[in-house]
This record gives C-alpha cells, structure tokens and sequence, in this order.
C-alpha cells in the first residue's frame, strides 16, 4: 500500500529544494516495488491532491514526473493528461495549455514547500 505521509514527505523535501521526484521514487518511499505500485500511482496522486486542495495546498503531484523527467520536470503525453484531469478532479481549471498549468503549479508547489518547511503535520 502506498503511504501518503511518505510520499507527501518525500514530494515536500524534493519540492523544497525545488527539485521534481519520480513516480518510482514515490514508490520507494512506501517501500512498494514499482511492480505492485503502477496501477496504484495515479489513485493515490489524486488523493495527496484532493487532501492538498482541502487544505488550501497546491496540486502537491504536479512534481511528481516520469523519470526521464525529473531533470526537467515538464511532462508529455499520459503523465500530462493524468495530471490535468486530476487537476480538474479537484476543481481546478487547466485551460488550454496544460503544460503552462503544470509549470505554473510546480512554482506553486516550490513556494508551498519553502514556506510550509519541517515536518509534514499528520491527522
């Protein structure tokens, strides 16, 4: 099972040093190969965004990204899709560019990171 405090700590520590994590990393961090993990990412990146929108937070996934991507952090194709629809799950509005929207919430969830620092608070 994927531990959503694990993967928001993690997604935090990274997003603080401005810096994107892979989906198998998110994985590593519950200690779930990424064999049992792949059909799980995208239902448990859709519940760290619904939680983070409840509480005022950014789309938390959007510095989530394949790995040939986290240099960079700009998605294509499915992971872009994915990342608009959850976007759109949660009641934002992605627009017509959802790379710009991806750009722009990874800046948010930079600056959310920074600002928030230390240990990520439990319920």
């Amino acid at each position: 099972m994927l531990d959503a405090a694990a993967s928001l700590a993690l997604i935090r520590r990274a997003a603080a040093a401005r810096r994107c994590v892979s989906y198998g990393a998110v994985a590593d961090a519950s200690g779930v190969p990424w064999s049992v993990a792949r059909r799980r990412m995208d239902p448990h990146l859709f519940a760290l965004c619904r939680d983070a929108t409840a509480r005022g937070w950014p789309l938390v996934s959007a510095v989530v990204v394949d790995v040939r991507s986290v240099a960079h952090g700009r998605m294509r194709g499915r992971p872009l899709v994915g990342f608009a629809r959850c976007a759109e799950r949660c009641g934002r509005i992605v627009g017509g560019d959802a790379a710009a929207f991806l750009a722009e919430e990874q800046e948010r969830v930079f600056a959310w990171a920074k600002q928030e620092g230390g240990d990520v608070v439990h319920h």
